[in-house]
């Protein structure tokens, strides 16, 4: 699997949505994600990066927990 996790399979990881995600990751409060500016990806959005490593870290869980969350629903 892919070591990136996109917003809305992050949030299903840690049980919320992913507009909290994207937005928490925006203003700063969570640390574990990369917020791409648009100008940056050349899109006409932002886009997000979760590593799947720091969000374990962040939530003091195994990757194989966060992979046991990410296949089960």
């Amino acid at each position: 699997m892919y070591d990136i996790l996109r917003a809305s399979q992050a949030a299903r990881v840690i049980g919320c949505g992913a507009p909290e995600v994207r937005h928490k990751l925006r203003i700063g409060v969570w640390k574990f994600g990369r917020v791409i500016s648009p100008k940056e990806s050349g899109t006409s959005q932002c886009s997000y990066e979760i590593n799947k490593r720091d969000l374990a870290d962040f939530l003091k869980i195994s990757l194989e927990e966060l992979e046991g969350r990410l296949e089960s629903q």
